[in-house]
């Protein structure tokens, strides 16, 4: 028994040190780890910190006979709750990624996760229940029997193996490392000899890389990036072309081209289906695809699709037709896959142009024709970077397609709506303006008037807080804000209309007013500055010239700021939601004009949602001030974010209401370089 207890102590130590160890080399991952799972934003942040510490000290109290009962008892309660959290999100049917060993191991918790939970919670428990009196033998009596220099030769042994194991451990990574290289050095290899390029030696002929065109495309089932599965059929299901682009997050010239892909799949979301097929962890994709917004991302776990379809390189790319059959040879490389896209969308063969707003969270490489000059007058001067073309559906074009989780993880589409008449609103459980018209929103779905469309609510946020909000109608997640800027969306909450055969039946309605007469078959309010997508829905909005509403909100250190400080100066009033996914991508935008604002700029001043805590972590340098409710923003007519208004320096109202990101940006006086002539 004594020997049996001392196996157990040394495994649950074993286990809890490499965990809570792991877990503090990646606390921003134990933190995103425990938001995933449900604990509030407040609490994952300390938590992320205080979890793996506790897991340390378990693991050091378990050595020692004198502590080994605590460090049991620890490990038993920690455990239960690992089980418990584990069980509570597979009965909702997601599975979190459980960083259950920081970036050591991480995989979506399972019925696996669970039971080895389960197992070493027993563990702990048949220390806890039979180790009360005599905890079983010492872990480390026997060093005091050594002499001064066998505790040293021990410490070098232990150093010792201990490099071993990170040599190894960093030897693997660089084997891994270099199959992939090799790997793209074949398909730049194959690439050359098809394409006809002689190289030094003669080559037998190689032949053309990937499926034969016209062949059935080998069906799969991949998991997403948040627990959902998607098929090649549910890929296929909106009848149009699909591209299946294989890439990994190791691949330098994949990440070149993240950028493209993400544009591509928002502009031309209506003639294909661009589905982005990567490996490795869950964690390193999510972050990934998250920085350029990127949808349909999936994971296989070993290369098992790739090579079902021969795709023996990264980056690459195959297109398969609508009835399921092969419709082009592999493409290997960025140009190649360029070609692909831009003759599967009916446009020229295409080439990229260089960024030219390098300091640009959100600057898109441009595509152009390949046979075209670069600053598009035909003389061949310098390039000069054109500004992208809006993209917003017009009434009577089809709708993008989309397919996103739903709160119970299962795929919808926006197909699946085909026939009925579809309001989509898209939502942000932590925009104050959304919160403030969500009564109104459930009165409505009570009693919907005659003739009333259908809800469908795309929307940021967790599973949770999403459930909190106890719509009736359907509710996709969609995190990384990627469907909504395909209609045109650049705030919350907003809304558009679909008919019953897939396309575009109104204007965009931008604010709560617009997008609740829009739900009741009632005309649109007045949009604001010309632009329908941009309509205040707000009868009360101040004019140009009136005197400013007066406020006094809390700074981030919780001193009340007056409006009437800023009396002899220009002020932008920015309403803001540290949660607000349009707000999140013109943030590095915002901190490049604060750091270099141009002649004559406003100061900013921002008022926005969220705790002290979001609000710091975004790294802006103006003044910040907390309004929860969004009361400040009414007063001004402003009904979503990001909107922005001009007050001049004595007092008045100096501008319309702008409303999202471009508009701020341009009100605030900001030029990328992108967009200067």
């Amino acid at each position: 028994m004594n020997i049996a207890l001392l196996i157990a102590r040394l495994l649950l130590a074993g286990v809890f040190i490499v965990a809570g160890l792991a877990k503090l080399a990646d606390r921003a991952g134990s933190q995103k780890a425990l938001r995933d799972f449900g604990v509030p934003t407040v609490l994952a942040n300390p938590f992320g910190i205080l979890l793996p510490l506790a897991e340390i000290a378990v693991a050091i109290a378990l050595v020692p006979t004198l502590s080994a009962w605590w460090g049991a008892l620890g490990a038993l309660i920690l455990l239960l709750l690992f089980v418990i959290g584990i069980g509570f999100n597979l009965a909702r049917g997601r599975k979190p990624d459980c960083h259950c060993f920081g970036q050591l191991y991480s995989a979506p918790a399972g019925w696996p996760t669970l039971i080895r939970n389960v197992l070493l919670a027993a563990v702990a428990g048949f220390v806890v229940w039979f180790g009360w009196y005599n905890p079983g033998l010492s872990a480390v009596d026997w060093l005091g029997l050594l002499t001064l220099t066998q505790r040293i030769e021990l410490l070098v042994g232990v150093i010792m193996v201990l490099l071993l194991f990170g040599g190894g451990w960093l030897l693997l990574a660089i084997m891994r490392q270099q199959g992939r290289l090799l790997l793209r050095i074949e398909a730049l290899e194959e690439q050359l000899a098809a394409s006809g390029t002689p190289s030094s030696q003669p080559t037998p002929q190689v032949p053309v890389a990937g499926l034969p065109v016209g062949t059935t495309a080998p069906p799969f089932a991949l998991s997403g990036l948040y627990g959902e599965t998607l098929t090649l059929d549910a890929l296929r299901a909106a009848e149009k072309l699909v591209v299946l682009l294989f890439s990994d997050p190791g691949c330098g010239p994949c990440t070149a081209l993240m950028p493209e892909v993400s544009r591509w799949q928002r502009e031309y979301a209506g003639k294909l289906t661009l589905a982005l097929i990567s490996g490795g962890k869950v964690d390193v994709n999510r972050s990934k695809v998250g920085e350029y917004g990127i949808t349909q991302a999936l994971l296989q776990q070993d290369r098992e699709v790739a090579e079902a379809y021969k795709a023996n390189g990264t980056p690459s790319a195959v297109l398969v037709r609508s009835d399921g059959t092969i419709g082009s040879p592999l493409a290997i490389g960025a140009d190649a896959i360029r070609v692909l896209v831009a003759q599967a969308v009916g446009l020229p063969a295409l080439r990229s142009v260089p960024s030219s707003s390098p300091t640009s969270g959100n600057a898109f490489p441009m595509l152009v024709p390949a046979n075209s000059n670069s600053n598009g007058n035909g003389n061949g001067g310098a390039a000069t970077a054109t500004p992208r073309p809006s993209t917003t559906p017009k009434v009577g074009d089809a709708a993008p397609a989309f397919a996103l989780p739903s709160l119970s993880g299962k795929l919808v589409n926006l197909s699946d709506f085909r026939g009925s008449k579809i309001l989509v609103l898209f939502w942000n459980p932590g925009c104050g303006f959304c919160q403030q018209m969500l009564d109104d929103l459930k009165a409505w779905e009570a009693n919907p008037p005659k003739g009333s469309p259908k809800l469908l609510v795309v929307t940021t946020g967790a599973v949770e807080e999403n459930a909190a909000m106890e719509l009736r109608s359907p509710v996709l997640l969609d995190k990384n804000f990627a469907v909504g800027p395909t209609f045109g969306a650049n705030g919350t909450p907003i809304a558009v209309l679909v008919d019953a055969q897939g396309k575009i039946a109104s204007e965009l309605a931008a604010g709560a007013p617009a997008v609740l007469a829009l739900a009741r078959n009632e005309s649109l309010p007045a949009p604001t500055n010309g632009n329908a997508a941009n309509a205040q829905g707000q009868s009360a909005s101040l004019k140009v010239g009136e005197a400013a509403p007066s406020f006094g909100l809390p700074n981030l250190n919780g001193k009340t700021v007056n409006l009437s400080d800023f009396r002899g100066s220009k002020i932008l009033v920015l309403f803001w939601n540290p949660g607000c996914g349009f707000c999140q991508r013109m943030l590095d935008d915002l901190k490049t004009w604060e750091a270099s604002p141009p002649p004559g700029a406003p100061k900013l001043l921002v008022v926005s949602t969220g705790t002290a805590e979001a609000n710091n972590a975004m790294g802006l340098r103006s003044t910040i001030l907390l309004d929860q409710n969004m009361s400040a923003g009414s007063k001004f007519g402003a009904n979503g974010t990001p909107m922005a208004v001009l007050v001049d320096n004595k007092g008045k109202v100096a501008s319309e209401l702008a409303v999202g990101a471009p508009a701020v940006l341009a009100l605030a006086g900001y030029k990328s370089e992108a967009t200067s002539a």
